[in-house]
């Protein structure tokens, strides 16, 4: 069975949730058919400290600055949540390298369906989107603290914030 997220179909499987597939067949070396049923997410790059809409590992990007120069008065802005991922490596501190779960996730970070990613590095910084990001945390992120659909009954909206260094709000 599969489903679609966003515009994204996925079966379960591999490491921490879904894996991407091309319907109609479960792989190319099965002719099972799928199932597919479809999940209405926003799909907006979540900022860090923000619930993603999807379970799963994420690489959160924080500390940032506009320059790599930039003198720095406080923490900077927080960056996205990047996932879901299979894995994140980092070798001293300059070499960060990730697997997306999906090639559509990979395409909606990076505008490439590429799942396996070298990202680039400044000195001490890691770079995307043309920002500088003095710090980045690995979390994982369970489905009961996925981003909720949207209310219409409720009158106030429900906590969606995480930063990982720091516990939930209560």
């Amino acid at each position: 069975m599969s489903f679609a997220v966003g515009n994204c179909a996925v079966t379960p499987g591999k490491a921490l949730g879904h894996k991407a597939m091309e319907a109609p067949y479960a792989s190319p070396f099965s002719k099972e058919k799928v199932m597919t049923i479809n999940v209405q997410t926003d799909d907006a790059i979540p900022e860090y400290g923000l619930s993603p809409a999807k379970p799963g590992l994420y690489l959160g990007l924080f500390h940032g600055r506009d320059d790599p120069n930039q003198k720095m008065d406080g923490w900077g802005f927080n960056g996205p949540t990047i996932g879901p991922l299979v894995w994140c490596h980092t070798t001293y501190a300059n070499d960060v390298k990730i697997e997306f779960e999906s090639d559509c996730d990979a395409k909606r970070y990076f505008g490439d369906d590429l799942t396996h990613l070298h990202l680039e590095t400044n000195g001490d910084m890691l770079i995307y989107a043309g920002k500088y990001y003095g710090d980045w945390t690995v979390y994982y992120v369970p489905p009961t603290e996925c981003l909720p659909p949207k209310d219409t009954f409720r009158t106030s909206k429900r906590a969606g914030y995480r930063i990982a260094h720091n516990p939930m709000p209560k």
